[in-house]
């Protein structure tokens, strides 16, 4: 009986561990490349608008492409997606060695984009399918596997930068990449597809139907709002504090052991943010996060020594084990099985305009202010979204109490 319980535990799991495993692989050779990439983009001429343009634009394909994915993903076979996901997230790095000029970066940061644009959606679909009870729970735990490749890549990056060029080094991530094919194949949760017995047609007609009757939901556009203002942030910071260190003094190690001790933060604490979540109410912790993000955006601005400069590096990674889990949890919350993952698409695209606007727009500011104003001003504006979303829910909240 002892025996054959852990052989049960694993069983149900399988899913889990398998797309755990693929996505370990992929994050952690894709966020090893990211790290480089604004040095790699400077090193090429580029200005700061050009630099968060070339950070953020491979997501810009995930922006269209997401909830079209999810729609063909809630229909189709998912292995064979992720397959595909997979092959691009490998095998476009080794094309970055012939990469001389800046337009030739965006080009290939677009395309690269498709690989996230079709990962994203359909493994939390599949996770939230196969899991329906204690969902937050599941993706949380899910979410550590992103979030160790959030945590391996930026310190490897910047330890490999003392000694290898971007161009090196991103075609080493590509090779990696190959790996993850293993466990994908191997999973059997992940080739599920819904009976089809209407013709394509039909299925287009409908699928069409459904993306709009989802987007019509206050809800899916309350959890966007929350994920742009996040991601926006989030994003910035991530492009741009490494650069604003290494211009006060500090190697690429200790540009990439800050973005690596925030997901230590992150990894640590996310499985208990998904539980809070649960436990305490998905929209407390996502404003306690939401809110802490912009404190820590001010500490940056005024941290400049080696003895405070990883604390908001802390106050971050609280911030992402406090919203991430909640806020995937909260569109579960609002989704039917049959739609879940048109649902993460739509999110997921509004999530990838944040990550596109925000280093985009602090790159335009950085071209007439200094990083610390431009910091500030980050922390100021988060805040202020935050504020309308509280007033978002109290108006909402009278207008309940009225019509009872």
């Amino acid at each position: 009986m002892n025996k054959s319980k852990p052989k049960s535990i694993l069983k149900n799991n399988q899913t889990l561990i398998n797309l755990w495993s693929a996505e370990l692989i992929n994050r952690s050779s894709y966020m090893t490349g990211k790290f480089a990439l604004p040095f790699f983009a400077k090193n090429l001429g580029a200005s700061t608008t050009l630099i968060g343009t070339i950070s953020s634009i491979s997501t810009l394909t995930g922006i269209f492409l997401k909830p079209i994915i999810g729609g063909i993903g809630d229909t189709f076979n998912k292995k064979q997606l992720l397959l595909l996901a997979n092959l691009i997230f490998a095998l476009t790095p080794l094309f970055y060695i012939f990469i001389d000029q800046t337009y030739q970066l965006v080009i290939i940061r677009l395309f690269h984009g498709l690989s996230t644009a079709i990962y994203g959606p359909i493994t939390l679909a599949i996770i939230s399918t196969v899991y329906t009870n204690q969902r937050a729970t599941y993706l949380g735990w899910f979410g550590t596997a992103r979030t160790i490749g959030y945590l391996v890549g930026p310190i490897l990056g910047g330890l490999l930068m003392l000694y290898y060029d971007s161009k090196n080094l991103f075609f080493l991530t590509g090779i990696i990449s190959f790996i993850s094919f293993i466990p994908i194949i191997l999973d059997k949760n992940s080739s599920s597809t819904v009976i089809r017995k209407k013709s394509k047609s039909r299925e287009i007609i409908l699928f069409i139907k459904k993306l709009f009757t989802i987007t019509k939901l206050k809800q899916v556009w309350i959890v966007s709002l929350i994920e742009w203002s996040f991601y926006a942030v989030f994003y910035s910071m991530k492009v741009f504090v490494p650069i604003y260190l290494v211009n006060s003094g500090y190697n690429t190690l200790i540009a990439g052991s800050f973005l690596t001790t925030v997901e230590i933060i992150h990894i640590i604490l996310r499985p208990l943010g998904g539980i809070s979540g649960d436990k305490f109410g998905y929209y407390k912790n996502i404003i306690f996060g939401l809110l802490l993000l912009s404190v820590s955006m001010f500490f940056v601005s005024f941290t400049i020594n080696s003895s405070t400069i990883f604390i908001p590096a802390i106050l971050i990674g609280i911030s992402e084990a406090s919203v991430l889990p909640s806020a995937l949890a909260l569109v579960s919350e609002y989704s039917k099985n049959d739609n879940i993952g048109t649902v993460m698409g739509i999110v997921g695209s509004i999530r990838n305009f944040g990550k596109v606007a925000g280093p985009i727009f602090i790159g335009i500011l950085l071209e007439k202010l200094s990083y610390q104003s431009v910091f500030q001003i980050i922390g100021i504006t988060n805040i202020l979204v935050v504020l309308f979303i509280i007033m978002i829910f109290i108006f909402s909240s009278m207008i309940k109490q009225k019509n009872n």
